[in-house]
């Protein structure tokens, strides 16, 4: 009876307290997680600024950007350490680039664009999928097939830890309308975002990065889906898609310049000497010049402190042989320029001068118009020539200055006048040739990629230009490079669905090629 007594007392106090208004308005309130706050709470504009400078360090992290990057396409070579040059990529590298892109850059992203729905803000939305596609767009382009629709799901309310392995070829159709869908979200009008270190917040600066990024993915796949219909769409309707006008759109986090906010170069350099200029990137710029030099090589390099001139160290010696180049191979070639290796020198993710250069090739392959124009590839070509050397201006002219002990701004590209160096390479070997336009139109991009080795190692392997020799002492079987390995830690982690993607696309070495490369660079 007793307990019968208790269960009726404790049933109505239940009662009171499910109905009583006081205790009702506060329940949740009550009952709510503190250090598990809503999305409703999280802040989208520390969560931006975190996922932009995260996946801008990864980019020109200086192994992954600057080693697997630009040693691989042979804008960089190492003196010491060589390991990367040789193509022997450290697996520790690989685990940082894939957790880091898709644990930290990218899971911020997706939380900013589950804010923007929540909130209703379609600016944070569109931000959000530019920024996603950026980020998966490097990883698919390294790796392959990667997962990606049940990516960055691990903290759902039915969490996904073993994601599958999307192909590349569903990933990119993905990825392309995200960014239409992001450009018919932004609107001038449109809702503010906050925490934008790339743009400033500025919500048609993102819509042009939208449109120019759309343009490059629509011509790296061009090898196996025709882009034309795409791509005039967006050329031809400037009003609805705009794209990048001129350098001031370049999308560049610009350092602060200091740590941890400094460009990653200028922080590897405060306790390393070990990167040097390729002797390819020398050569082609400034040694073997039939006419005249591309004065961007005195931005691009310093001048060897022993022969006081431009030296390029040739790519994937080993160790001993790299000491001894050209009598000391520290001494006596060329360390990266000065501009690039300063703290505030921009982390640079895409630039006008390759969009002119991606437009340039689009014109002369037919997709513009549905057939070829050599006169608009021509324009195009000399835009982006013209705007590389321009980003640089005033930073050549007081490297030539020096270097001949001139007058700092007599030779500033620009002038027009008898000086300009700009002009003395578009009329000599700059010179816009029809016969050779698409070998010309990619070799002219790649020198202007330079410090943007990721993205210039991808578009060497779609467009086989410039011809490389592969590295003296390398390691993969007289090839270079054209994927990485997929990281241990996925392998470990989520095996099953590794082991499908490696059967679907191919080993997993560094000569299995990616779906959209076609070309046989050897």
């Amino acid at each position: 009876m007793k307990r019968k007594i208790i269960s009726y007392f404790a049933a109505v106090l239940l009662m009171l307290v499910i109905f009583s208004p006081g205790c009702t308005e506060d329940f949740e309130e009550i009952n709510s997680n503190p250090n598990s706050p809503a999305i409703s709470q999280a802040a989208p504009d520390m969560l931006l600024t975190n996922a932009i400078e995260s996946m801008t360090d990864r980019v020109h992290e200086i192994f992954f950007g600057h080693e697997m990057g630009s040693c691989w396409v042979q804008h960089m070579a190492k003196v010491q350490y060589p390991d990367e040059d040789k193509y022997v990529p450290r697996m520790s590298v690989i685990n940082n680039t894939w957790n880091s892109f898709f644990s930290v850059s990218g899971y911020d992203v997706q939380v900013v664009y589950n804010i923007g729905v929540a909130k209703n803000n379609d600016s944070y939305k569109a931000v959000a999928l530019i920024l996603k596609s950026y980020i998966v767009s490097v990883l698919t382009d390294e790796f392959g097939d990667i997962p990606y629709s049940e990516a960055f799901r691990g903290a759902d309310a039915t969490p996904i830890l073993s994601p599958v392995f999307d192909t590349q070829e569903s990933i990119y159709a993905a990825l392309l309308a995200n960014l239409e869908e992001a450009n018919t979200l932004l609107k001038e009008d449109g809702p503010e975002i906050g925490g934008d270190i790339l743009f400033g917040n500025d919500l048609m600066k993102w819509k042009k990065f939208a449109n120019s990024l759309r343009l490059r993915l629509l011509l790296r796949q061009s090898d196996r889906i025709d882009p034309t219909t795409a791509m005039k769409t967006i050329v031809n309707d400037p009003d609805t898609y705009p794209i990048f006008e001129s350098i001031d759109d370049n999308a560049a986090l610009v350092y602060l310049g200091s740590a941890p906010n400094n460009n990653p170069i200028n922080e590897n350099r405060k306790t390393r000497d070990d990167h040097r200029v390729s002797k390819t990137l020398v050569d082609y710029m400034y040694t073997n010049a039939v006419i005249d030099y591309d004065y961007r090589i005195f931005v691009y390099a310093e001048p060897a402190e022993g022969p006081n001139d431009f030296v390029g160290l040739p790519n994937g010696m080993n160790a001993a042989a790299a000491a001894a180049y050209n009598g000391n191979g520290i001494s006596n070639t060329s360390k990266i320029g000065r501009y690039f290796s300063a703290a505030e020198a921009p982390g640079m993710l895409m630039s006008y001068p390759e969009l002119q250069f991606i437009l340039a090739e689009a014109a002369a392959r037919g997709f513009l118009t549905g057939s070829p124009d050599l006169t608009a590839a021509e324009s195009y070509y000399n835009e982006g020539v013209t705007s590389s050397t321009m980003t640089y201006a005033t930073e050549i002219g007081a490297a030539i200055g020096r270097f001949y002990g001139a007058a700092a701004d007599k030779y500033v590209p620009g002038s027009g006048g008898a000086n300009d160096p700009l002009l003395w390479f578009l009329e000599g070997d700059g010179v816009f040739d029809p016969a050779n336009a698409l070998k010309q139109i990619a070799t002219q991009k790649w020198v202007a990629m330079f410090d943007q080795g990721i993205q210039a190692e991808f578009e060497w392997k779609r467009t086989g230009y410039p011809i490389l020799t592969p590295a003296i002492a390398g390691q993969n079987g007289g090839k270079i490079p054209v994927r990485a390995y997929y990281p241990s830690d996925e392998a470990g982690r989520n095996p099953t669905n590794y082991a499908a993607a490696v059967a679907r696309q191919g080993a997993d070495d560094l000569n299995t090629r990616v779906w959209w490369d076609t070309k046989d660079n050897f």
